[in-house]
């Protein structure tokens, strides 16, 4: 069995506005991956985020004060060795640096590829995107077979812990979650529903029909864990 075979299926996000009735006092939700909207075909070339408005302003959008290591082509190939190994849409965003500011989140999250890239069954996992309060973090699969895919979890992988902290997660349980099977549909799935929540929740206007359509396509959300 390799690493993914062996991990629960879940989107991780945000609670989508218009996707329940109830409101969940949690940070984040998983939504069952056979009650997803569907994916473009064309996620995969990101011209979908290059037409996107810009938020430069934004916790993604520019390097974090506090980041182990910002996002950037030299920063990866600096912990993977070279960039042969990154998946064609991840080396895209790599490449066009403006393509960051496009993406906002509702939970603070950021750029951070950690101190470190993490040893798993059959590849590596190279840390991506942290929210403000470590509550989850996701990371890149990169199979020595070439295969990649976007996994989540509670831990930290990537990042050098001290005494206390190592002792703290040998003491909790954890694992990880298989969420999107590309990087490029794990971006265009964060873009909208972020989007659709900044629209919702922080701007106060209705969805566009495009995102009552895309919303429609849920299922109810579950609690993590």
């Amino acid at each position: 069995m390799s690493f993914l075979s062996d991990l629960p299926r879940e989107w991780v996000t945000i609670q989508v506005p218009g996707t329940s009735s109830q409101t969940m006092l949690v940070t984040y939700v998983g939504y069952p991956v056979d009650q997803l909207p569907a994916a473009p075909v064309d996620v995969a070339g990101l011209e979908w985020l290059k037409h996107a408005p810009r938020h430069p302003d934004g916790d993604l959008g520019s390097a974090f004060e506090h980041a182990a290591r910002d996002i950037s082509s030299q920063a990866v190939a600096d912990l993977l060795g070279d960039l042969a190994a990154v998946p064609n849409d991840f080396a895209q965003f790599l490449e066009d640096a403006g393509l960051r500011d496009r993406l906002r989140s509702a939970t603070n999250s950021y750029f951070d590829l950690g101190d470190s890239v993490a040893a798993v069954d059959g590849g590596r996992l190279l840390h991506l995107i942290s929210d403000s309060q470590w509550t989850f973090h996701w990371l890149l699969y990169l199979g020595d077979d070439g295969s990649s895919a976007i996994v989540g979890t509670s831990f930290p992988a990537g990042f050098a812990l001290d005494p206390d902290e190592t002792q703290f997660w040998q003491d909790h349980g954890w694992g990880y979650i298989l969420v999107a099977g590309s990087f490029a549909e794990f971006l265009w799935r964060w873009w909208m529903d972020n989007e659709i929540f900044y629209r919702v929740v922080v701007e106060k206007v209705d969805m566009s029909a495009d995102e009552r359509a895309y919303v429609e396509q849920y299922g109810l959300p579950n609690r993590l864990g």
